[in-house]
């Protein structure tokens, strides 16, 4: 057999043709041809990627700049044999290493999830007798028995089918089973179409059927889209970015200032030790150290803090990632809505025909005449009730989905179902079947129902496609017009319609199992009952949320564009014929027509996992930071592709694994939760960097300036590092902590961490802040104050100020009385320890040898307490400026 035939398009085919296709008969294959051709199409397994090993996850954590500038920073502590500094940096290394590494090591398995999907047994003919062997062993061409409750293993052309529906919400995100037929179909038609296909890795809910395996492993639908997934490429954050980008900064600027420092020093005559000394101290000062590692600690807090409000980040930077969010693509079926119908209209025939019909909300209390056609319907439901000596709240329903919800809906509404079905005054006489699209019920002489015109005699109860119904009812021709214009409308909304009617039994009819489906006509029609997915009840609120912070929801769904519009109304959503496009009208499309329009389209209907994946990826060619919710296996390439995914608790594992974010509770509201989360997690890493990089160049400044006018080293290279590690970063690490959520209502500005504000405050305080240390000195050695009362005063305020403008800091937004000073606990402590460890080193005997400092007099002490206000004012009024600008 030619390997090309599995490319056939067999749902356009007969049930003859495939057969000789694909070289198979009703028979099956032989064991040797089966054999052959597994050697040929390989097993029914997804084609494994040769995945990395966890070594080389492991030492791909140390390829960022900025962990290659703490490696060295870390080699120059050890070098000035500062033992418990190099301890703390390469501490520091370890923990993000590991940390990176559980994340992408789990990043790695994804696909090995997705493959779970089809590891079952089947049911296989070969050689004219029935084997049960694994799903992975079968190949194309091979015979297949399918039967309720079992997976499909591979894409298959059904051969015959009994009352077979599959759910396919894994594939299409279609949330109701689709019944599946063997009427050929257009070679054109899309997956959701293909009613005489089923497809690997789908469920069969309901009866059985035979059919011929036209493709296994990569070649099977779901296959594909396990090879997308496997294809597209994990994009870095910009967190991620803009910290590669700035490490690389930092690097050379450091770099170009030490040997500028060095050259200077070896000039005026210092010696070449003491200025290696030096230079190294200043290097590792001006180099924010601590930086990866707040950035880390404000990350994991983030997370936590979402993970107590029911959001789990499976990658601590896709955290920040949604605080940068611009546009979300959601889909509909079990995102937006529960995934589930509910019956939300009875309508009697006089209201079908006038229009007459209720919105999407769930029924409350029937007229008589409704409660009677949902009693009727009761007859044509195979429900089974699990439990029934329960309550009927906690009842545990078996069978078709709307069937269930017609027997949830009837005892809700105070009809006894257990004593209906106890009577057994119907039994079914016409199963359902696509062909047919009704069932119909033999109801004897009864006293439950007391319909008009057939109580207290034997009648049929027929339920089924309404359209089906009406054509064969009684109704007049305007009046059918009529009725068939509001199903069709109904229809449009995304409602599922089921129309119920009944006929008079000829009482010359002995034997009700004559009944055959040409008997169904001359109906009366009496109703309708229709069904409907509805939306989440959080869902509106949620998106107004998110468009309050300027992020842009746009829907991108497998249904109809009608179902999706009625879904984006009851949402709150107002949308124009030209705010949609489907499918069909996308392929029509070039990327850079698509690119034109992208800004116009609020709803993307009957689109596909490749359409997804394009929309997200031309989005972000646009610009747009792109999340994207989902939870079935077709929306797993666009998880993976798109900044970050966001995956809905009950969704397939393989959403869950690939998507970045997972909501626990299925609440739409913990999007809004993670989006606030990380928002504040980018206004605690901008407090962080500000603080960090501010006060960066006060040893450049201060060293640099000296040399040059002529003064003694105002630091030790002691002195310069325990600052650096002791007493400035404590605070930088408290940010984490911070709950503020300092948002400016520009979209643009809220989504950068290094923002026009970030660059202004750190400009304006770094250098103002430096070159007032500098005019400190200048001046203490113009004064003649002593040399090692002035050198331990200098000390004392490079260090001091440095802890108290943290409160300053604490918001960039708001002057520091107008919140509450003390209420991060972390940095009170910080602050009360850093000053702990200043006045050590200046009045502990030991320590003052080893910093070489003398005690303070409290007149010294006043005028550091005036230093530290002098720089909070410096802060604060840097703040007020850029709020004026």
């Amino acid at each position: 057999m030619d390997k090309n035939v599995i490319q056939k398009p067999f749902w356009a085919l007969t049930t003859q043709e495939s057969l000789n296709e694909l070289q198979s008969h009703e028979d099956g294959l032989t064991k040797t041809e089966a054999e052959r051709r597994l050697k040929v199409f390989g097993y029914n397994v997804f084609g494994k990627k040769r995945r990395l090993t966890r070594l080389t996850i492991f030492l791909a954590q140390f390829k960022s700049p900025l962990i290659f500038i703490l490696i060295i920073a870390g080699g120059l502590t050890l070098y000035l044999h500062k033992w418990i500094d190099a301890t703390v940096i390469f501490l520091a290394l370890a923990v993000n290493a590991i940390l990176g590494f559980y994340q992408e090591n789990r990043a790695e398995e994804a696909l090995l999830r997705l493959t779970l999907y089809i590891k079952e047994r089947a049911r296989i003919i070969r050689d004219g007798e029935e084997h049960e062997l694994d799903a992975e062993q079968i190949v194309a061409g091979d015979i297949i028995h399918l039967s309720y409750g079992t997976r499909v293993p591979a894409d298959t052309r059904l051969l015959s089918v009994k009352e077979l529906a599959v759910d396919e919400s894994i594939l299409t995100g279609e949330a109701m089973p689709v019944t599946k037929n063997l009427d050929l179909i257009s070679e054109s038609a899309g997956i959701h179409e293909r009613k005489n296909m089923v497809f690997g890795g789908t469920l069969i809910v309901e009866g059985f059927g035979v059919g011929v395996i036209t493709a296994t492993g990569r070649n099977t639908e779901i296959g594909k889209i396990a090879a997308l997934v496997s294809e597209t490429k994990r994009q870095k954050t910009p967190l991620q970015l803009a910290v590669s980008k700035l490490a690389w900064v930092i690097a050379g600027l450091a770099s170009a200032v030490v040997v500028g420092i060095f050259i200077l020093g070896i000039t005026r005559g210092e010696t070449f030790f003491d200025m290696f000394l030096i230079s190294a101290a200043v290097a590792v000062g001006a180099i924010p150290e601590s930086l990866p590692i707040a950035l880390t600690v404000i990350l994991a807090v983030g997370v936590e803090r979402l993970a107590r409000r029911k959001g789990v980040v499976r990658n601590l930077a896709a955290a920040e990632t949604l605080g940068s969010t611009t546009l979300i693509m959601t889909d509909k079926t079990g995102t937006l809505t529960r995934a589930h119908m509910e019956l939300v209209d009875v309508a009697i025939a006089e209201h079908v025909i006038f229009g007459k019909t209720k919105d999407h909300k769930p029924i409350t209390q029937l007229s008589p005449p409704e409660k009677e056609i949902l009693t009727l319907a009761l007859s044509n439901v195979n429900v089974l009730i699990e439990n029934p000596e329960e309550s009927k709240e906690k009842w545990r329903l078996s069978g078709r989905p709307l069937e269930t919800q017609i027997v949830k809906a009837a005892a809700a509404q105070g009809i006894d179902v257990l004593s209906i079905f106890k009577k057994k005054e119907f039994y079914s006489v016409l199963p359902f079947n696509s062909k047919n699209k009704f069932s119909a019920a033999y109801v004897r002489e009864s006293k439950t129902f007391t319909i008009k015109s057939a109580a207290r005699e034997d009648f049929l109860a027929v339920l089924g496609a309404p359209d089906i119904l009406l054509k064969q009812s009684d109704l007049k021709k305007e009046e059918y017009i009529k009725a068939l214009e509001t199903i069709e409308k109904l229809s449009e909304e995304g409602k599922r319609i089921l129309g119920i009617a009944i006929k008079a039994v000829d009482k010359r009819l002995k034997n009700p199992t004559q009944v055959q489906a040409a008997d169904i006509k001359n109906l009366q029609f009496l109703g309708i009952l229709a069904f409907y997915d509805p939306v989440r009840p959080e869902i509106p609120n949620a998106i107004k949320q998110m468009e309050h912070y300027g992020i842009k929801v746009v829907m991108a769904t497998g249904d109809l564009s009608g179902t999706a519009r009625s879904i984006a109304k009851e949402i709150g959503w107002n949308i124009s014929p030209g705010e949609i496009l489907t499918g069909e009208g996308l392929e029509k499309l070039s990327d850079k027509e698509l690119l034109e329009n992208l800004d116009k389209i609020k709803i993307f209907a009957r689109v596909t996992p490749e359409d997804k994946l394009r929309i997200g990826l031309l989005y972000k060619q646009k610009g747009e930071i792109v999340a994207m919710t989902g939870d079935g296996v077709n929306d797993a390439p666009s998880l993976k592709a798109v900044d970050i995914g966001v995956a809905v608790g009950s969704g397939s594992d393989v959403a869950k694994d690939v998507a970045d974010l997972v909501l626990l509770n299925d609440n739409f509201n913990t999007i809004v939760a993670a989006i606030e989360e990380g928002k504040r997690i980018l206004g605690n890493i901008r407090k962080s960097f500000v603080y960090l990089m501010s006060n960066s160049l006060d040893e450049v400044v201060l060293i640099g300036m000296s040399l040059l006018a002529g003064l003694p080293l105002p630091l030790t290279a002691l002195q310069i590092i325990w600052v650096n590690f002791f007493t400035g970063s404590l605070p930088s690490l408290s940010f984490a902590f911070e709950n503020s959520l300092d948002v400016t209502g520009r979209a643009e500005e809220d989504r950068k961490i290094l923002n026009a504000e970030v660059k202004f405050l750190t400009l304006v305080v770094g250098v103002f802040s430096s070159f007032l240390l500098f005019a400190l000195y200048y001046g203490l050695f113009y004064f003649n104050v002593n040399e090692e009362i002035a050198k331990t005063f200098l000390f004392a305020c490079f260090a001091s100020y440095i802890l108290f403008v943290a409160f300053s800091f604490r918001s960039l937004k708001k002057p520091l009385f107008s919140y509450t000073l003390f209420s991060n606990k972390f940095l009170t402590w910080s602050v009360a320890a850093g000053i702990a460890l200043i006045g050590a080193t200046i009045y502990v005997t030991p320590l003052q040898k080893i910093f070489k400092t003398v005690p303070l007099s409290p007149f010294w002490l006043l005028g550091l307490l005036a230093w530290i206000a002098i720089n909070i004012l410096l802060v604060e009024g840097a703040k007020w400026l850029y709020r004026k600008t």
